[in-house]
């Protein structure tokens, strides 16, 4: 049995290659790993060519002319010149003892060790796909926010396509509207879009009645091209469906500015990463509306009580912190009693639904509105001051008495509290608004007090 040395000493087959180009680089790369090659030189009359830089990187000696390196010594002269003239001067040079291969059997080898090359190329290339989307699955494993779980996507997308623009939307069954979820690569006035119309003869529908991936090689070309990215420039569209259970509920668009061709691969690719988009945003979605149902009061879609005390602890903070101030108005509906009596409980929904409306249309954007329980609502206004106070509530009773409820005229009475003058802590705070709120009662109803003598 041979040991280990003697197969570290075993005789190798010495090769010269004549010919430096693309297919001296597929051959050096077969050769160079066989423990039984030994490549002695390469020869090319230009130094610049393609495989100069691989040999000098194996450290195998180069020379221009192949007549200077030819010796007895050689077991092999690989001639991948394509020339016949070449051929014929080194049938002359070359030793009797040294193999000259060359013609059809070069072009052979030469094809061969494209091909490994090819083949090693595409398993690294899957080796780093598999890679990529096995960080994607932990990264969007945690992920709880739709906006982040869109550019997540939208991030590694980018990075296997190499294409410089994405966008995700999701489909909006009332208004019947894409709505934008997230984008990258596009102009402020693309992201400030955030929904577009669902056109009979456009992308979006095509994709929607078809329900698979569609390739747009030039946007130019296509029937009717979507406005929004013929002003962004964008020429070449992949687009996907996102569905669950066979219903499409949004789409996965990845753009590129230039008329680019897609490979078979990259299709694929992305043909994946859209199942990966479906099955994230809908778990997303879910967790969304899960965690949203817990703050939520079921019947008027207004924060519920647990949600409302969570606000005001952060709205106390942000006041001292920041010496400011914020109102707050406990709301009750005017016999409400007796309009259930008369009319129904489901009428009586109707009401608190109703007037769920109005509160939040007076709201402003950073004020947060609430049902504290039965008929009671609370309203929380940031750096809102007393006097101030005194207009919003005003605005409150006015929007309350114009509208028109279908069974009799409804009215409201509440009481307001502000910090820091009234109160510095949530329960002084809340027990002030709610006392003035039944003075408001006793002194007539229809009317809110921000004062205890108002």
């Amino acid at each position: 049995m041979k040991s280990k040395d003697d197969n570290d000493k075993q005789v190798k087959s010495k090769v010269g290659i004549v010919g430096c180009g693309r297919g001296c680089t597929a051959i050096l790369d077969l050769l160079y790993e066989n423990p039984a090659i030994q490549v002695e030189w390469i020869a090319d009359n230009n130094p610049y060519a393609t495989g100069m830089k691989k040999a000098k990187a194996l450290k195998i000696p180069v020379v221009e002319d192949f007549h200077a390196a030819i010796g007895d010594h050689l077991d092999l002269v690989i001639n991948v010149t394509g020339s016949q003239e070449v051929g014929n001067q080194l049938k002359k040079v070359i030793g009797p003892d040294t193999e000259l291969m060359g013609g059809a059997s070069a072009l052979f080898v030469w094809q061969m060790a494209l091909e490994r090359q090819l083949r090693l190329a595409d398993r690294d290339r899957v080796l780093r796909e598999h890679e990529t989307l096995y960080h994607l699955g932990l990264l969007i494993e945690n992920i709880d926010s739709l906006y982040d779980a869109g550019l997540a996507l939208i991030d590694y997308t980018l990075k296997m396509l190499r294409m410089p623009a994405a966008s995700l939307a999701i489909y909006d069954e009332k208004e019947n509207k894409m709505r934008l979820l997230a984008c990258k690569g596009f102009s402020r006035a693309f992201q400030n879009a955030d929904s577009w119309e669902i056109r009979e003869e456009g992308i979006t529908n095509r994709i929607f009645q078809q329900n698979s991936t569609l390739y747009v090689k030039n946007l130019e070309k296509f029937n009717s091209p979507s406005p929004l990215l013929l002003n962004e420039g964008v020429k070449t569209v992949i687009a996907a469906p996102l569905a669950v259970e066979g219903k499409v509920f949004g789409i996965f668009y990845v753009n590129d500015f230039k008329v680019r061709e897609i490979s078979p691969e990259d299709m694929s690719i992305f043909s994946l990463l859209s199942v990966y988009a479906s099955l994230t945003i809908d778990r997303v979605r879910a967790l969304e509306a899960i965690r949203q149902s817990s703050i939520v009061d079921g019947l008027t879609g207004l924060y519920n009580h647990r949600h409302l005390m969570s606000v005001l602890e952060m709205e106390i903070k942000r006041a001292y912190r920041y010496k400011s101030s914020f109102t707050v108005f406990m709301l009750d509906i005017d016999y409400f009693k007796k309009y259930n009596d008369a009319f129904g409980h489901l009428e009586g929904n109707k009401v608190l639904k109703d007037l769920a409306a109005i509160f939040n249309n007076v709201a402003r954007d950073t004020d947060t509105v609430g049902r504290f329980g039965g008929e009671e609502f609370c309203i929380i206004t940031p750096e809102l001051d007393k006097k101030n106070a005194r207009l919003f509530g005003e605005r409150l009773l006015k929007a309350v008495r114009d509208y028109e409820f279908p069974n009799k005229k409804v009215t409201i009475s509440g009481g307001c509290a502000t910090f820091p003058e009234d109160g510095k802590i949530i329960p002084h705070i809340l027990k002030l608004a709610d006392e003035r709120l039944y003075l408001a009662k006793n002194a007539g109803r229809d009317r809110i007090y921000c004062n205890s003598e108002d």
